[in-house]
């Protein structure tokens, strides 16, 4: 089927094959008459995404830990039922094989096996793009765009004259065919001209046309970076898959070549929070208040936002927020939040307050002790023979700005003032036995690496 030059360039394979199938199951013929130019062969089906909240946390623990059973979610709150429902939704989204199983015992444990071989796809995408359209939404979506392509500048009237009586649960009339209008033309994808009392349709023109396809790759090149770098990643790859979709469908290029970036950490499920981090930006730039609700448990409290912190290593999202009712400052892992809700506005004496409490956690080493004292940490540092320039780099590059003095060739001390010295146990453990901490105040953590080192030894009985 030809795809017209709507917005940008693609409607009629916006939607994977998997999804389509899920929503409608489509049949486009070339019949020349009216209301039979388009059929479709529609499958009731309650497969469409409309609350994802449980979708969100059931796809993060599949996908992060890979070691939860149904009963395991029942624990978490969440029926069996309403689990096997948004079980059924999240398959007819993901590639077949993406989500598999295996048996532990009696129980059955789900785990994702991404393709890391062929570069990083981020599948869980494709649920939460599909997470808030109807059935109307899909049908007017490529209705109105498919009949405008093929016969030009329309009225209101005579789209709906042409829209084929989908089924009994979807009928188009003038009301609500003027809404998706209004919906499209906003998203950029109709145009509209007013002549009198008449409102005429037409598709919007090719906005792509004017690049070279070089020139698209090389925009797809640069949303793929911005996709991995931004903390809200899912503008950038809708718009990304858009290109590439009019790339392969209108210009006939294959764009499956070899991607240009590698990303050390490159942490796809964090895509599932972008709603909430994106209302919780909102509320730190409008210095609102957020009434939050966890997951698991459905607590709820209020907090002055002040930051969001990105730990780039283990690709966890922290809220750094006030609670005045208990005055003290919170740490809130987002992957823990499952609803935020915008308050009343924060005075400015109130807000002041909150940055100023908030400040300490800039000496966290991530984000735990906030309401800590400062304790330093020293660590004796040791290179091999040539590898000096190598260590000094990742100390300057990872060390939060510590003190790096050089006490003889090859040997330097590292100094630092943090609130939790713990926090820097799996980072000072990284380095193996180049790294020795010479002092960490009452938390002894020289103590606590040597423990883990015994612990790896009695299960392993030799470390490379």
């Amino acid at each position: 089927m030809k795809t017209g030059g709507a917005g940008c360039g693609i409607f009629s394979m916006d939607f994977g094959e998997r999804t389509l199938r899920a929503c409608a199951g489509w049949l486009f013929t070339d019949s020349v008459s009216g209301k039979g130019e388009i059929v479709m062969a529609l499958n009731k089906s309650n497969l469409l995404i409309r609350d994802y909240g449980n979708i969100r946390h059931i796809l993060r623990d599949i996908y992060i830990f890979g070691c939860f059973s149904r009963d395991d979610f029942v624990e978490m709150g969440i029926s069996g039922r309403k689990y096997d429902n948004e079980q059924r939704r999240i398959n007819a989204y993901l590639p077949q094989g993406f989500i598999r199983k295996r048996r532990v015992g009696r129980k059955v444990l789900q785990y994702c096996c991404p393709d890391w071989l062929n570069g990083p796809k981020n599948h869980l995408a494709e649920t939460y793009r599909n997470k808030s359209f109807t059935l109307l939404d899909i049908l007017s979506y490529f209705y109105v765009q498919q009949i405008l392509y093929r016969y030009g500048v329309m009225t209101l009237p005579q789209l709906l004259a042409r829209l084929p009586d989908a089924s009994g649960e979807v009928c188009f009339t003038k009301d609500n065919l003027r809404v998706k209008l209004e919906e499209l033309q906003e998203a950029g994808l109709i145009l509209a001209e007013k002549e009198g009392r008449n409102v005429f349709y037409s598709v919007n023109r090719d906005l792509w046309e004017g690049f070279s396809d070089g020139e698209l790759q090389d925009i797809c090149d640069y949303l793929e970076f911005l996709e991995n770098v931004l903390p809200i990643e899912m503008p950038f790859y809708f718009l990304r898959r858009k290109i590439k979709l009019y790339l392969s469908c209108e210009r006939h290029r294959n764009t499956e070549e070899k991607r240009p970036f590698f990303f050390r950490q490159n942490h796809l499920f964090q895509l599932l929070d972008n709603g909430i981090l994106l209302d919780i930006l909102r509320a730190v730039r409008k210095r609102r208040y957020l009434t939050v609700r966890m997951y698991p448990g459905g607590n709820e409290f209020t907090v002055l936002p002040v930051r969001v912190v990105h730990d780039s290593i283990y690709g966890r999202q922290y809220l750094h927020c006030y609670d005045e009712s208990v005055r003290r400052v919170r740490e809130l892992r987002l992957d823990r939040l499952a609803e935020v809700r915008d308050g009343e506005s924060a005075g400015p004496e109130q807000y002041e307050d909150a940055v100023l409490r908030c400040e300490a956690g800039r000496e966290c080493w991530s984000i735990s002790g906030v309401n800590n004292g400062l304790t330093q940490v020293e660590i004796l540092f040791r290179s091999g023979a040539g590898k000096e320039r190598v260590l000094l780099n990742r100390l300057r590059r990872e060390g939060h700005g510590g003190k790096i003095e050089i006490l003889e060739e090859g040997v330097y001390r590292y100094t630092i003032l943090v609130r939790d010295p713990v926090e820097m146990v799996p980072w000072i453990r990284s380095f193996g036995e180049q790294a020795q901490v010479a002092g960490s105040g009452e938390y002894r953590i020289e103590r606590r690496i040597a423990g883990n080192w015994r612990k790896a030894l009695d299960k392993y009985e030799a470390l490379s």
